[in-house]
């Protein structure tokens, strides 16, 4: 079961399937996801962007 199984009526479009059959692996990312981010961010500060 889904977790918005009851929330929604109609069938989940066949590529958000896809999308969402890799959120266990992006949960596994995040950490450095956000990490990468923060960093680029302030590399764009010191740039005075």
């Amino acid at each position: 079961d889904k977790l918005w199984g009851g929330r929604f009526s109609g069938s989940t479009d066949p590529v958000m399937e896809i999308l969402n059959a890799s959120i266990t692996y992006d949960h596994r990312l995040s950490e450095v996801d956000i990490q990468g981010s923060m960093a680029y961010a302030k590399a764009l500060e010191k740039a005075g962007i």
